[in-house]
């Protein structure tokens, strides 16, 4: 073998998809014993890119290179696993999907069989956003970005090419402008994370390790040494990169540099180098990168349908299962279906695997249309209903009367406005409540709500890293407030002690910027807001958070089509005590602002939810909750019927308990 023929297979490589695909599976499986392993896609990027680089520039300087050829061998390589894996989901979901779960899944069949998953994706995060680990084809995102970068790359590289352009002067350049958006994007984490320009260049940095490879006639580095040197600081920087970073992680970003500096290390020593040839190049670990493109297709749809059969803590044992059937079920794919169609030389193969994504693209959206086929399961169906947001599509449900600030969400039922409420998500959920009290005395309710933005004048709030919107919000809605003599009351509502621990927010007192306590910011900013709304003649009432339910609300009812294990009903309630205990800061915060301000009005929601010493999750066989810590409709409008207001000296001494 020629020095030049190992840039064609490198086992070395097979070893690395190894480690990436090991990584991004214990990640899933055991989230605690890998924080980092999510990164493992970004290895895969890195290998991409210089394989797919290296087949369109080896390929051109041999005069034998065509895009149709290009093409048909990606839709050979790609198309039969995927195609296998969106019809098991469609298959498997008509029997253990609720309606609304089962239209999502139509949705994101039809994305990933189009390749625009990413984009839905990117679409769809927000704080309201179903929990990732609750969508069964959520992986296909990286399978988004890799083949939007195959649809363009071999066009502009081809255009650089015949116009006589360096490859290395092309990639570097994209490379660093998606390196620097990428950064310079990085409080739009959503933005960062799924779109191809912010991620392309780590495609990208595996394509310049490929024009480097060929510009030097297969050979990077030319001394044993420097080999083994640069072999061991890449495997360092990957245990590195899988061990420190975590979901609370700003990434991309300068993190990502961590995986994929450390796979183009390994990728450029050569693969004679002992780390690459005896560890890598291992048949163990060759033979699990041979699969690691179906293992990654199979692994998370088994994980996520079983955490959405099961609740989302199955069992381990049941979560091992779920592993080694992923595995056993990508070899068979690998050996039955995609080295047979791979190579298959035929010229209807593309045409059919095309036209069976097609067919699955057609059907995904069908099901979505018709929200999930809910004649599947109509009684299940119909007391799932309890667990949808309320406020979906909330400004077409009641007609605005009235001008509202362009930072400020516009929600009203239109009739003698004399009621507002602002905050956060919880001000959302208080909104119904606040409805159902008013609406008995013909007034209406103005909401000024926008998530994760505490009704705190003066404070920002920076979420998992991302741009702080809070502040220009609050000061909008508090100004427009203060300015409608029409509106005599103003109730504040939060979530409250998830800001004083929660490691996701990051809040700043604009004032005194140097302040690093949040009991201390969130006691400042809402001094503030009170103090203002009341020298603007506003009667102000501050909402006491109500208790977080113990248990997912949707443990507590068996609502699920189909199990692995008998249904336990979960901790569906908890004590006062349990509560005051774990609220007490919060608490406490509450009782120094009603001593400050003793025109201040107080509802205490917790006394209207909890009887006696026992707050619970249900209302009979109605969920109070349409998640842990958001209200149901059902669960805002039975706080609605028992809305009762506390003076600051009634709410101290206790008496509305």
């Amino acid at each position: 073998m020629t020095e030049t023929h190992w840039v064609r297979y490198r086992p070395d490589i097979d070893g690395l998809r190894a480690i990436s695909i090991l990584a991004v599976v214990i990640y899933h499986a055991f989230p605690t014993l890998l924080p980092g392993g999510f990164v493992g896609v970004d290895i895969f990027f890195v290998i991409s890119g210089y394989l797919i680089t290296s087949i369109i520039l080896r390929s051109s300087e041999e005069g034998r290179f065509s895009l149709a050829n290009f093409y048909r061998r990606r839709v050979q390589r790609i198309f039969p696993a995927l195609a296998l894996i969106l019809a098991f989901c469609l298959a498997t979901g008509w029997f253990v999907l609720l309606p609304g779960e089962y239209a999502a899944l139509g949705k994101h069949t039809a994305a990933g069989a189009l390749f625009t998953p990413n984009i839905v994706f990117w679409t769809e995060a927000g704080y309201f956003d179903v929990d990732s680990k609750l969508k069964p084809l959520l992986h296909l995102w990286s399978l988004g970005v890799e083949e939007q970068f195959y649809l363009v790359w071999p066009l502009l590289l081809g255009l650089a090419l015949s116009r006589k352009i360096q490859p290395l002067w092309l990639i570097g350049t994209v490379l660093l402008a998606s390196f620097a958006a990428s950064i310079a994007w990085l409080s739009e984490p959503a933005s960062a994370f799924f779109l191809p320009q912010f991620r392309v260049w780590e495609l990208l940095l595996g394509a310049l390790l490929a024009a480097l490879v060929l510009r030097r006639d297969g050979i990077l580095l030319t001394t044993p040494w420097s080999n083994a040197l640069v072999a061991l600081i890449g495997i360092a920087l990957l245990a590195t990169a899988l061990t420190t970073i975590d979901r609370y992680s700003a990434f991309p970003g300068w993190w990502a540099l961590l995986p994929t500096v450390g796979a183009g290390l390994l990728i450029s020593a050569h693969p004679r180098t002992w780390l690459n040839r005896v560890v890598l190049g291992s048949t163990p670990m060759v033979l699990l990168g041979k699969i690691s493109f179906p293992l990654y297709l199979w692994h998370w749809p088994l994980l996520s349908l079983l955490r959405i059969m099961e609740g989302e803590a199955p069992d381990y044992r049941l979560l091992l299962a779920a592993v080694a059937l992923s595995v056993l079920l990508a070899w068979a794919s690998y050996v039955l279906v995609e080295k047979r169609l791979r190579y298959h030389s035929s010229p209807a193969t593309p045409m059919l695997l095309v036209t069976t994504m097609l067919v699955l693209a057609a059907t995904g959206s069908a099901i979505y249309l018709t929200k999930g086929l809910p004649s599947r399961m109509p009684e299940l169906a119909s007391a799932a209903t309890q667990f949808n947001r309320p406020d979906t599509d909330f400004n077409r449900q009641f007609e605005c009367q009235r001008a509202y600030p362009e930072e400020v969400a516009c929600r009203s039922s239109g009739i003698n406005e004399t009621v507002a409420i602002i905050g956060d998500s919880h001000a959302g959920n208080a909104f119904f409540a606040l409805k159902e009290h008013y609406d008995k005395k013909q007034l209406a309710v103005v909401g000024l709500e926008r998530p994760s933005c505490p009704p705190l004048l003066n404070v920002s709030n920076r979420v998992n890293h991302a741009a702080d919107k809070c502040v220009a919000a609050n000061r909008a809605a508090i100004e427009w407030l203060a300015n409608q003599p029409d509106i005599h009351t103003v109730y504040l509502s939060s979530m409250g002690t998830h800001y004083l621990r929660a490691p996701r927010y990051e809040m700043r007192y604009t004032q005194l910027p140097d302040l690093q306590d949040h009991r201390d910011i969130f006691r400042r900013g809402l001094s503030d807001t009170v103090q203002t709304l009341h020298k603007a003649g506003k009667r102000v009432v501050l909402i006491i958070d109500w208790p977080t339910a113990p248990a997912a609300p949707q443990s507590c009812l068996n609502l699920r089509p189909v199990r692995l294990s008998p249904f336990a009903i979960a901790n569906c309630e908890q004590q006062r005590t349990d509560y005051e205990r774990r609220n007490r800061n919060y608490l406490d915060l509450v009782r120094d602002t009603a001593n400050r301000f003793p025109e201040l009005l107080i509802w205490d929601t917790p006394s209207a939810l909890c009887k006696a010493d026992i707050c619970p999750t249900l209302h009979g066989q109605r969920s109070l909750y349409r998640d842990p810590g958001h209200l149901s409709l059902y669960g805002a409008q039975y706080l609605g019927q028992r809305h009762k207001l506390s003076t600051t000296s009634e709410f101290q001494a206790g008496s509305t308990r």
